[in-house]
């Protein structure tokens, strides 16, 4: 998909009569200046992520044996269910605990 020429169109293109697409800036808004960078940017560092993603293709990759080597595998049980407020240790007179 050709993303700059899609988003310059749909922000310069006439709409119809009477249709709110017709609605448009008589002139180029800042606004549309910082989006345009901002496009540009993540456009930038997506084409870097991707050019670093064949090296990582072509490297050694890491064996099960490795990862249970390094205390990665087996995943606790603690790690597979969703965290609880239960869980938490008591604090305070009555039990109160601060969530952050």
């Amino acid at each position: 998909m050709r993303v700059l020429e899609l988003w310059f169109e749909r922000r310069t293109a006439r709409g119809g009569p009477g249709t709110l697409e017709a609605i448009r800036p008589s002139a180029w808004p800042q606004e549309w200046t910082s989006e345009l960078l901002e496009l540009i940017t993540v456009l930038a560092l997506l084409a870097e992520l991707d050019a670093g993603r064949e090296g990582l293709r072509e490297g050694k990759q890491i064996t099960r044996a490795e990862l249970t080597e390094a205390g990665v595998l087996p995943v606790p049980d603690a790690a597979r269910r969703p965290a609880s407020v239960l869980d938490h240790q008591e604090e305070g007179p009555e039990g109160q605990f601060a969530l952050l």
